[in-house]
């Protein structure tokens, strides 16, 4: 071991074979050493680096001579010794030398040159950070594993997504750093930085520990190594030491394959729509039962549509939910599941959304694929290449995404770039650089889809392999690839291939020499160097052929035109029915599709004609039954759209009721097979028509024959005018002769229960029992479509027509039966605050304008419901599906807006609404200031949660700071604009209201005052401006008395409107009052004012205010709250409280 010759032949060979190793690696760790292999080298390396500086060679001579030898112990230290803060002096020891800081920064300095040499990933955005960079490179340290695996047990028995990308957005939920606290800082960093190299590595340890799981009796029994895990050596010796001591435990080996089958919510762009969607998930349990889904605190319940011939456990096909606008967060729960979701959809700081060229959505942290993928971002920006800053080319026509205002969707081809970004051109802002798989990824093929055939999930069916392509790798070393594939569900690989390649690129079929008529789901996963990773999933009828003896099927009287199928296949697989005839009645067919040794039943649905009349701007509604309108419905501003499949040319029609021709119109084509006018574009001419008429598409097939479409009848009287209930059956007056006539009704008695649809049928409806003698009714009759969900809207509009009877809704609650009871007028209101949802649900039934004896005493009664836990009843407001806008003005209407929202237990779940979250975890604050010794992680988690929502201003105003809020309100400038048009405001305001931010952002308060500045108009016509007028500057004194910075607060805003003419606009007093009031109901809340100046005048005049201007309100409170809590406890989180 002394010989000096010895020492420099091994260290000699040891250089050219790991000078090889990392030529085909992105990462170090992947070179896959040993840790006896790390520890010789770094001994041998120490000894010849000290020999060689004793005789007088450089620092850098030491290195230029062995350059893979030195990156390799300098990773290796990374990965088996490192210590936080301590990296140095252990790798000194280590290499049995005393510390050099020379030595040192030569190392430093020569690090990246070395990473180019070998061509290995740079992580530039790291800067001169040299001991991150190096713990990226060694990927996840083997005495940082226990705690990783631990979280990654967690996540699988949580039911989470088996996936790197799920378990990272997981990590960094907002207002949820504290899951990160159980991992190791150099853990951390990996996740947090390492891109698409650690969601690789991520996603092969989940794929280790789900087979653990499924194996547990005989899992170490195998051979395990990197070529059979794709884990580097040192990560796999350390992970099967601590599963062997540890292993997951909640998680059944029965349930193990199941994990990653589970479909959870995300995104998906529709492309012929240009709509963004939501995909929901069939719940496991109890799916009768809805999912809530909150769109940045606007809450809907959701119904998950059951898939047609789906039967047991099978999976059903996603329901599909229309995101309208852009917002923040989506957030999902459904109870009887223990199921919650949250989707970050659009983040300020990179208002960057993309997708996959089908339209699935690419998760933040994703690494994007090589070729084309579909970008959503705002008007004002642009895409960049993020290495040269150059504008990126985007492909076709840009389209502006339905209900997302001012965005803009585009194809981009990224082939050819490493990395891009988003740079907003009006604000200066720049996203965050999105890596591109480098040009050494292998790609995925799809092979040719089956027309009219689905699985039974939803998943498209097949006919031919898909292709996968490895890239040619141009170094002198060869790089192997591993490709697998298995069924779905299934643990044993059936294919477990090694392929080579070089200088060129190789094209293979995955599934390798099998020669059988492939049939049913199968999982393809390729790996190789890390970064590299693709994971596809394909469904297939191999040699399976459809063909249909028509284009397309359209509505008739009772459902679709006929049509027949006849399905052959000309390879090895079975088909129970070679042909299908569908009748008028029937739209899906189920057939049975064999091999030698499975079945499987697909969905058969032949192409048909959808059409949709929805507003312009509003989410598409597709469904397959002729709508009915009258003459105005038609004035208004909406789309009138068919989808049509098949070679056609189309032109829109108005028809008389006998076939006359009465207007023809060449429609636009938004996309492929699709058609479409404005509504308005038949408005005169249904004027001059005699009778009922109908608009139709007039298409022409590519034999020319003409087939009339009937889309829309338009007919002068409503659907019905009137409905009795007689004996338990409803009974409709003068009901319109349309097929598929149905109702929606809602209980008066017991608001808070699901609307119900019934079909009306000869005219009639028998009510189920419940509803019978069940109190007066609210019903709206509409044309149902038997085949497509119509979402019902979420309360009776003004077309209602009220159905009396007797009685109320029974109820085995107590609480409940005694509050409908109530509502029927046949007894007291309950006396508990136990039925808070549902007195929301009653109080928002009730007129807001309604001044009515019985009204009032009504309202009155439920507030007092609501009075008896202030903080109950606002996190029911903010939970019920009462719209966000409605929110405010109930919540003054009530007197809420003047009560504590403080509680003794604070450990509540953070609130989906935001600002009704923000409300109540500022309430929290003193107390937890209070207890900081023994609450200091849930305190933490408020504060996370209140950054993440209200954005910095929010702390600045809580540390005692109001200058942050000395702009976004009316002021001189704004009273400028008063002649001009609504769309030339919004032009001239559009940078502050394109994305949606936190809740106090100045972007936030700009846009909340535009909106009360297009309502002034409505404001002066409510009459309520005379009242503030007087009354909100005598109560300025009150305010004043109370706090001398809130009233300069206050103030700042009178200021702003010197110049202005405000007895000529007094609307321009809005924000003035606005917060003069929030003040006051905050500082009577806190018990800071001697009286409350808030008169019964004063309040209503404020909740009309709310209903106009409910932005303006909810951000004017959310200010005050912040401002008091201040005023009354000082600071609650600065630094020099802790």
């Amino acid at each position: 071991m002394g010989d000096p010759s010895f020492l420099e032949n091994w260290l000699s060979d040891e250089e050219f074979r790991l000078s090889r190793l990392l030529e085909k690696v992105s990462l170090v760790i992947e070179t896959n050493l040993s840790e006896d292999e790390v520890r010789r080298a770094q001994g041998f390396y120490g000894k010849r680096a000290e020999g060689m500086l004793r005789r007088g060679f450089s620092h850098a001579d030491v290195i230029k001579k062995y350059p893979a030898l030195t990156l390799t112990i300098l990773v290796g230290h990374a990965a088996l010794a490192y210590e936080q803060g301590r990296y140095w002096e252990d790798f000194w020891d280590e290499l049995g030398l005393d510390r050099d800081p020379n030595f040192e920064n030569v190392l430093r300095a020569q690090l990246r040159t070395l990473f180019k040499r070998y061509q290995l990933a740079e992580f530039e955005d790291l800067g001169n950070d040299y001991v991150r960079l190096l713990t990226l490179h060694a990927g996840v340290p083997t005495y940082c594993l226990g705690d990783l695996v631990g979280i990654i047990g967690s996540h699988l028995v949580g039911g989470r997504d088996a996936s790197g990308a799920s378990l990272v957005e997981w990590l960094n939920e907002p207002g949820k750093q504290s899951r990160m606290n159980p991992l190791d800082v150099p853990v951390r960093n990996f996740i947090l930085r390492g891109g698409d190299f650690s969601l690789d590595i991520l996603d092969r340890i989940f794929e280790f520990v789900e087979y653990t799981i499924s194996q547990p009796d005989s899992w170490d029994e195998l051979t395990l190594d990197t070529s059979t895990t794709g884990l580097p050596t040192m990560m796999l010796d350390g992970l099967i030491d601590h599963l062997r001591d540890h292993p997951i435990g909640g998680v059944s080996s029965g349930n193990a394959s199941s994990i990653r089958r589970r479909r959870k919510p995300t995104l998906v762009y529709d492309l012929q729509d240009d709509q963004v969607f939501v995909s929901i998930p069939y719940p496991t349990d109890e799916p009768e039962v809805a999912w809530r889904v909150s769109f940045d605190g606007d809450t809907r319940e959701v119904y998950a549509e059951r898939g047609w011939g789906v039967s047991g456990d099978q999976e059903h096909p996603p329901t599909l939910v229309p995101v309208g606008s852009p917002i923040r967060t989506i957030q999902l729960k459904h109870h009887p599941s223990n199921e919650s979701h949250r989707l970050p959809v659009v983040d300020k700081r990179d208002p960057l959304i993309l997708f996959a060229a089908d339209g699935r959505w690419i998760q933040q942290r994703a690494t994007l694929p090589k070729g084309q993928v579909i970008a959503l971002f705002p008007r004002d920006a642009q895409l960049v290449d993020a290495v040269t800053d150059s504008p990126i080319e985007l492909g076709v026509e840009p389209s502006a995404p339905v209900g997302w205002q001012g965005w803009t969707t585009a194809f981009v081809d990224l082939t050819e770039h490493h990395s891009i970004r988003l740079a907003r051109t009006q604000t200066a802002e720049t996203g965050v650089a999105r890596s591109v798989r480098n040009s050494a990824s292998p790609t995925f093929a799809f092979g040719e889809s089956i027309l009219g055939l689905k699985a039974l999930n939803g998943l498209t069916v097949y006919s031919t392999r898909p292709e996968i392509t490895l890239p040619a790798h141009h170094s002198a070393a060869t790089v192997s690839w591993r490709v697998r594939v298995r069924r779905e569900g299934e643990t044993a690989w059936l294919v477990d291939e090694e392929w080579i390649t070089e200088a060129e690129t190789t094209s293979l079929d995955p599934f390798s020499d099998n020669t059988s008529s492939l049939l049913g789901l199968f999982e393809i996963a390729v790996t190789g160097p890390l970064g590299s990773d693709i994971r596809q999933k394909v469904f297939l009828a191999e040699d399976l052929a459809i063909s249909f003896d028509r284009d397309f099927r359209y509505p008739v009287v009772g459902g679709l035109s006929p049509i027949t199928a006849t399905a052959d296949s000309v390879g090895k697989l079975e088909v129970d029915r070679v042909q299908v005839s569908f009748d008028v009645a029937t739209r899906d067919a189920e057939i049975r599709v064999s091999d030698e040794s499975r079945s499987f039943r697909l969905v058969m649905t032949p192409p048909y004609v959808e059409m949709r009349l929805d507003p312009v701007g509003k989410p598409a509604q597709w469904r397959t039954s002729v709508q009915v309108l009258t003459p105005g419905d038609l004035e208004d501003y909406s789309v009138i759209a068919a989808r049509i499949p098949g070679d056609v040319s189309v032109s829109f029609a108005l028809l008389s009721h006998n076939g006359d021709l009465l207007q023809e119109v060449t429609p636009d084509v938004p996309s492929d097979n699709t058609f479409q006018v404005l509504s308005r574009t038949f408005v005169d001419a249904v004027r001059t028509a005699t009778g009922d008429c109908r608009i139709a598409a007039l298409v022409d097939d590519s034999d020319g024959t003409t087939t009339s479409v009937a889309l829309a009848n338009i007919r002068p009287a409503e659907l019905c005018s009137g409905i009795a209930v007689v004996d338990g059956t409803l009974i409709f007056e003068d009901l319109a002769a349309e097929d598929d006539l149905a109702i929606y009704l809602w209980s008066t008695t017991a608001p808070w229960l699901p609307m119900r649809t019934l079909e009306i049928s000869e005219g009639r409806v028998v009510l189920p029992a419940e509803l019978v003698d069940a109190g007066p009714l609210l019903g709206q009759v509409f044309v149902d479509d038997p085949w497509v969900t119509i979402t019902p809207p979420r309360w009776p509009d003004s077309s209602a027509i009220r159905i009396e009877q007797r009685g109320w809704v029974r109820d085995a609650n107590g609480t409940r039966d005694k509050l409908a009871r109530f509502l029927a007028g046949e007894g007291s209101p309950p006396t508990s605050g136990l039925a808070m949802p549902e007195t929301w649900a009653a109080l928002a039934m009730l007129r807001e304008d309604a001044e009515d004896v019985a009204t009032q005493r009504l309202r009155a009664a439920l507030v007092r419901i609501l009075a008896i836990h202030p903080r109950s009843a606002l996190e029911a407001l903010g939970s019920s599906t009462i719209p966000a806008e409605e929110m405010v003005a109930l919540l003054i209407r009530t007197g809420l807006v003047n009560r504590s929202f403080s509680a003794e237990y604070t450990l509540n779940d953070l609130h989906t609404n935001p600002w009704v979250g923000s409300m109540v975890e500022i309430a929290d604050l003193p107390s937890l200031f209070e207890r900081r010794g023994a609450v200091g992680e849930e305190r933490a988690e408020t504060i996370s949660y209140l950054s993440e929502q209200c954005g910095p201003v929010l702390f600045e105003v809580l540390r005692g700071s109001s200058e942050a809020l000395n702009s976004g309100y009316f002021d001189l400038n704004v009273a400028r604009v008063h002649s001009l048009s609504k769309p030339a405001v919004d032009k001239m305001f559009e940078q502050f209201r394109l994305v949606p931010g936190a809740l106090l952002d100045l972007d936030t308060r700009v846009d909340a005052t535009i909106d009360a500045f297009h309502r002034r108009g409505e404001w002066m016509s409510s009459g309520a401006h005379q009242m503030l007028a007087s009354e909100s500057l005598k109560s300025l004194r009150l305010v004043r008395q109370s706090s001398k910075a809130i009233y300069n607060v206050i103030s700042s805003r009178s200021e702003a409107l010197d110049g202005v003419d405000t007895v000529t606009h007094p609307w321009m007093l809005l924000s003035m009052q606005s917060l003069t009031l929030a003040a006051l109901a905050r500082l009577d809340a806190h018990g800071m004012l001697a009286y409350s100046p808030l008169t019964t005048g004063l309040m209503e005049a404020w909740a009309r205010m709310a209903w106009l201007c409910p932005k303006l309100v909810m951000t004017d409170l959310l200010i005050a709250e912040a401002l008091v809590t201040y005023a009354h406890c000082g600071d609650l989180i600065g630094v020099e409280n802790e």
